[in-house]
């Protein structure tokens, strides 16, 4: 690739299509402002000064290209026109280093910065960034990164190191197209591999002996026996010693290897079987391990009693998440004990959407598994938080009161059980139709006659004040059908009284620069005890939880909280910084920064606020224009107003 990413070539050949483009127009074009056009040909001018031209401005006329070498610039152009489908896409900082990374990964030899540097298209500047980004990769998986002068740059390590690297950091399986086929990148890290062959015979095998498997796991298996045939191609061959195998297991392996060896010409080792094995045991969900089922289902008891005690959703006896728990877990385990971790595709999706069943799931779990190796991370609390949020989702669902409602109408018989059929099929579960009756009835009841009774449908309008009412059509149209619809949800404190009474203008803050996390979460949590709506330790319990994981749900909102429902009662404090705070890390070591902080007080057995309370901050992290309002907002009363806009009427 002539430049490191796409939106230089496409700046380049829009420059060169014309005799002059404005800043202006390049800018508008491809959506970026002019100081970010103008680094571009900065960048874009560093690699053509070896190429023998350059990107010139002329005032009131724009960019052009200007020729110093014709012969050398028309090398260059060849180059740029024959790149195409067998060309990584280098479009981020990301896709470089994890190129880069891939590139020392599977030499054999030194690498010269020089040919990084050419093959890449980056600067020696940008390739010492990257590097220290590499670097901090390679500490977490026990492999060592050398110069040699003259030499160059190689990386040292087991293979079986090598081969953890390769998979979480090489390798995409965030993407949406990673179950559904091969992707070009792929395809060009595994060139020397028939990708669909190796597909087409781990299908047979497992569907020859009923072996069900997912298809995000198929794809696990057939990437990991890809990278072995890879490796072992080139020499790398992996050490693992004897481990205890099952039968019917090491019999799919060794068919497996028969069709592999024949194929691809190599020869599987003892130790590349075994690699093989434990991905097989993984991502086919085997019982290959000695876990003690009843130690594990005990375990998950407790955990589910952890979650009833300092959460009150009662998940106990849901003998269908039991089932689910117990076999997931046995395969995260079966996975830890051979020493594998499972990446979690979906786990930022999860965290953003399923947010309060991850944090029970993660605070919880984390409790009672924290022996190694049965321990979870926020991977597994991932997968955990699936099984949880939908026992959640039926456990409200069947908390929720139906609303008490005397029909009302002066119709006639045939009118009054019409509208009583046709409101129980469209408000099934909603409502409960305690009495039909005519509206001289209703006026003549008694008080006690009433009691127990949320609200009335009337055909005739009803003044008295004594319940809640709305009058609709005794043939009850479409609009009748909304309006009540609208009114069961206002009889009871409206959505947004009940949310905008977690705030309060003296937890909130605006606040110009912070020196960082810990600083701002002791200064909040302060604020909360100086309003007595928590004890001192609350700091404790919150930044336990931090350590976990980080809260932060995107680039610029953080949702901190404690370890349980410890408050006395349920508020927010908010912090709106002017400048970015770093929160975190990432995988890639670079720094994570928020401008928004949410921190949840929450009292105990108070589920309902806590769902109201997550779900608006669900709102927020998907609403990236209401994040950039939110931090604007220079007063508690217009963080109010921009808040009020996310909630239901």
């Amino acid at each position: 690739m002539m430049f490191p990413y796409g939106r230089l070539s496409d700046i380049y050949n829009y420059i060169n299509k014309h005799d002059y483009v404005s800043s202006d127009r390049l800018a508008s074009k491809f959506h970026v402002t002019d100081r970010t056009i103008r680094g571009d040909i900065q960048e874009m001018n560093g690699i053509l000064s070896s190429h023998g031209a350059a990107i010139k401005l002329k005032r009131k006329f724009g960019y052009y290209i200007e020729i110093t070498d014709p012969l050398t610039y028309e090398k260059f152009k060849e180059g740029m026109e024959t790149i195409g489908s067998d060309s990584m896409e280098l479009d981020s900082s990301q896709d470089r280093i994890r190129y880069i990374l891939s590139m020392l990964l599977f030499a054999s030899d030194y690498i010269s910065l020089e040919q990084i540097m050419d093959t890449v298209y980056i600067s020696k500047n940008t390739l010492s960034n990257y590097i220290k980004t590499i670097r901090r990769i390679l500490d977490k998986y026990n492999l060592e990164y050398i110069t040699k002068p003259n030499s160059g740059i190689k990386i040292i390590g087991t293979e079986d190191d090598k081969r953890r690297c390769i998979m979480a950091h090489v390798i995409t399986s965030d993407n949406d197209s990673y179950i559904t086929g091969f992707t070009k990148e792929e395809r060009l890290l595994f060139q020397n591999v028939d990708l669909d062959y190796l597909k087409q015979i781990t299908l047979e095998e497992l569907k020859k002996r009923n072996i069900d498997i997912s298809d995000y796991n198929l794809k696990n298996l057939i990437i990991h026996l890809a990278l072995m045939i890879t490796r072992v191609k080139s020499n790398h061959y992996m050490t693992i010693g004897d481990i205890e195998t099952d039968y019917s297991i090491m019999a799919i392996i060794s068919s497996l290897c028969e069709q592999i060896e024949s194929h691809f010409d190599i020869a599987v080792s003892k130790g590349e079987k075994f690699y093989m094995y434990l991905h097989m045991v993984t991502n086919t969900h085997m019982d290959a391990t000695d876990i003690d089922d009843e130690w594990l289902k005990r375990s998950i008891l407790e955990s589910l009693e952890i979650i009833y005690r300092n959460y009150s959703f009662d998940l106990r006896r849901d003998e269908v998440l039991l089932t689910n728990l117990f076999r997931h877990m046995k395969s995260i385990f079966t996975s830890k004990s051979f020493g594998l971790n499972i990446r979690n595709p979906l786990l930022n999706t999860i965290k953003n959407n399923y947010s309060l069943a991850f944090e029970i799931s993660l605070t919880a779990f984390s409790q009672v598994f924290d022996t190694p190796p049965f321990t979870l991370n926020e991977e597994d609390a991932g997968y955990i938080a699936v099984h949880i949020c939908a026992a959640m989702e039926i456990f409200i669902s069947k908390g929720l009161k139906k609303k008490n409602v005397i029909l009302v109408c002066g119709n006639g018989p045939a009118a009054l059980r019409m509208l009583e059929a046709r409101l129980g099929m469209s408000f099934e579960g909603q409502i409960n139709i305690v009495s039909t009756i005519s509206y001289n009835e209703y006026m003549n009841l008694e008080k006690e006659g009433l009691k127990d009774v949320d609200c009335a449908i009337s055909t005739s309008p009803l003044n008295d004040g004594r319940l809640p009412c709305i009058t609709v059509d005794f043939a009850l149209k479409n609009k009748d059908i909304e309006s009540i619809a609208r009114f069961l949800s206002t009889i009871d404190v409206s959505e947004k009284e009940k949310k905008s009474g977690f705030f309060e203008k003296d937890l909130f803050f605006r606040l110009k620069r912070v020196t960082n996390k810990n600083e701002l979460l002791t200064m909040l949590c302060h604020s909360l005890e100086k309003e007595g709506i928590v004890e001192e330790d609350f700091i404790f319990s919150v930044l336990e939880r931090e350590k976990l994981g980080s809260t932060n749900m995107n680039e610029l909102f953080a949702l901190a909280h404690p370890m349980s429902l410890c408050a006395k009662d349920t508020k927010v404090a908010v912090a709106l910084l002017e400048e970015p705070l770093v929160w975190s890390q990432d995988e890639w070591g670079q720094e994570e920064t928020v401008q928004i902080v949410f921190l949840l007080a929450i009292k105990q057995e108070m589920q309902k606020d806590l769902v109201h309370l997550y779900d608006s901050m669900i709102e927020i992290v998907n609403n990236s224009k209401l994040q950039q309002r939110l931090i604007s907002c220079e007063s508690f009363e217009k963080f109010i107003t921009e808040f009020h806009g996310i909630l239901p009427v």
